[in-house]
């Protein structure tokens, strides 16, 4: 096959497959007929929000027969349970929050089934205050008013993770469950101190307070280690560039990987053929959320501790060829 890149590979192994069930009655892989999906997104004004409805228009207008309803959540916690119980077919979330549902702990009481079918860009923890403001760490939040994200949110978890290794209490300070838009609105109007949000760089709600008020991030970066040795491997720490949301300073915060779950009992056809869109029509997400980064095919098939779904393990086999 000289000559051909890895989509012209990509091409002739699905034709030869298309062909070699067309005799048998067999639809291709772009055609699901009567299929319809539910994708469990997370906050309006977060990048979870952009790129699923980004993905689910770009999936529905690719796959004949194919429908993806997008389903705005609090996020990860809420997106997992969803999945887990079949109330939602593909679901992005944290990669701590899939990992504590497979080992049933944080905000999991028993272990959960799930699986994955690509990672996708990495999380960073946005510690935000403005520009003016005293708190310069963590434990300055000592009696102030923070956001911590909203009930069922993966942010909502990581937030009093953080704050427990830095040696404040939840009762220390004055907790806002408020979702991301309303804890940037207050935080503009002084009704905040500080809010935690975990998202992808750059978050459009964040940018958008930054043109209307100065801000500061303040750095998290010396608490992964902690994280690392009490919760597991899904923390890193990772530079905030100055230039993502006009910074005075860049900053080191704490990085965890995304993915895209699917429920266990999702055809593996239907896994296939959204794994195959999701890395081999990026340009039509990108169009829709310009900015989000897209999975990569080195990365996307590390989802340990989430198995692959058997379609998507088909699809990165394909592709090896």
């Amino acid at each position: 096959m000289a000559g051909l890149d890895r989509r012209g590979v990509l091409r002739l192994a699905g034709a030869a497959g298309v062909t070699a069930v067309a005799g048998c009655g067999r639809r291709s892989w772009e055609d699901l007929p009567g299929t319809r999906l539910v994708l469990a997104t997370g906050n309006p004004g977060g990048v979870f929000h952009r790129y699923g409805d980004a993905l689910a228009t770009v999936l529905t207008e690719r796959l004949t027969g194919l429908t993806v309803t997008t389903l705005p959540t609090a996020a990860s916690v809420e997106n997992v349970r969803l999945v887990a119980e079949g109330a939602a077919d593909l679901a992005l979330s944290l990669a701590d929050t899939a990992a504590d549902a497979m080992r049933g702990t944080g905000a999991f009481a028993a272990p959960t089934e799930l699986s994955a079918l690509v990672r996708t860009y990495d999380s960073y923890v946005h510690l935000v205050v403005r520009a003016d403001s005293p708190i310069d760490d963590v434990q300055d939040l000592l009696g102030r008013r923070v956001g911590l994200g909203a009930v069922g949110s993966g942010t909502n978890v990581l937030a009093r993770r953080i704050l427990r290794e830095a040696g404040v209490a939840t009762g220390d300070v004055v907790v806002d469950a408020s979702d991301l838009g309303v804890a940037a609105r207050r935080l503009r109007a002084g009704r905040l101190d500080a809010f935690f949000f975990v998202s992808g760089i750059p978050n459009s709600a964040v940018a958008d307070l930054a043109r209307r008020v100065p801000i500061r991030l303040v750095e998290l970066e010396r608490w992964a280690p902690a994280l690392v040795s009490r919760y597991g491997p899904e923390y890193v720490s990772a530079p905030v560039p100055l230039s993502v949301y006009d910074l005075p300073v860049g900053i080191d915060t704490v990085s965890v990987k995304n993915y895209v779950l699917a429920r266990p009992g999702l055809p593996a056809d239907v896994a296939y053929a959204v794994t195959r869109v999701m890395l081999e029509d990026q340009s039509a997400v990108d169009r829709l959320a310009p900015g989000v980064r897209q999975p990569t095919t080195s990365t996307a098939i590390f989802t340990s501790p989430i198995p692959l779904h058997p379609g998507a393990r088909r699809y990165f086999r394909e592709s090896q060829m």
